[in-house]
């Protein structure tokens, strides 16, 4: 219903711009082709999915660490089609880096990199942009300064390189959406639960060897958490099902209602 809402507001947005003034988003949105936008088009696009992101479907990854690195995935869609998948990595406080994929009908027309770091003076803040249009890259621009403030006074300069380097987009956006589904690399399972007054927290481990680890704190206990307490070696190695929310940069486990039991949703 939501869903429904959203295009009626964006249908009648459209219609009321056509009747009077040319609005610019107005025509950003009815434009079907992503191969007929230019870069001024493609970031006025994904300025207006973030104004709507609020309004969209939003999906989570858990948050993967290895070693003092770790990072989760945000999905945001209308309908099932992706808008902007949204990684966000960090490094024990040290550095950040947020990648944003944009997406127009299922094809990725825009990458936005934000990396900041506490280790430079000069340029500790970096904005980088990738336009792409049928998964080539045909332009590129990036702007860096010594703090975020200094760099939205700054104006983008474009890469002079003749060729962009390849990449191939398709190989990360399959990594991106196997760490939101928890598959093939991503895949964890239970391995211990651990009590304790500062906090208390299901930790789980990468089906993999030397794989990735992920931590889910438990606010709230229910029958599922008493399971894991009581049977630990019951569960060991097996891959649990259960749901969370990201708070604070922490996954958060969301209990069971009262009226599921415990034995359901153990295993997948």
């Amino acid at each position: 219903m939501r869903n429904l809402s959203l295009l009626f507001l964006l249908t009648t947005f459209i219609l009321s711009c056509q009747q009077g003034p040319k609005h610019p988003q107005a025509e950003l949105l009815s434009q079907q082709s992503p191969t007929a936008m230019n870069p001024m088009e493609i970031v006025q696009y994904a300025d207006s999915i973030e104004a709507s992101i609020g309004d969209l479907d939003k999906a989570v990854s858990l948050i993967y660490s290895s070693g003092e690195k770790s990072f989760h995935i945000e999905k945001y869609s209308i309908n099932g089609k992706p808008m902007v998948i949204v990684k966000q990595s960090g490094n024990e406080g040290i550095s950040s880096f947020t990648e944003k994929y944009y997406f127009k009908n299922d094809s990725l027309v825009l990458i936005r990199q934000v990396a900041s770091s506490r280790k430079s003076s000069n340029d500790a803040v970096k904005n980088e942009r990738v336009f792409i249009r049928n998964n080539v890259p045909f332009k590129k621009d990036l702007r860096f300064a010594a703090n975020q403030q200094a760099l939205a006074k700054l104006p983008f300069q474009e890469y002079r390189n003749t060729k962009l380097p390849f990449t191939n987009y398709a190989d990360s956006l399959i990594v991106l959406n196997d760490a939101l589904e928890g598959s093939n690399t991503f895949e964890m399972v239970f391995d211990q639960y651990i009590a304790a007054e500062a906090g208390s927290y299901v930790l789980l481990k990468s089906k993999l060897p030397g794989g990735y680890t992920a931590n889910v704190k438990v606010n709230e206990r229910d029958p599922f958490i008493d399971s894991l307490e009581m049977d630990p070696l019951v569960f060991k190695d097996t891959k649990l099902s259960f749901k969370w929310a990201l708070k604070n940069n922490e996954a958060i486990y969301v209990p069971v209602p009262v009226k599921v039991t415990s034995a359901k949703g153990l295993n997948r």
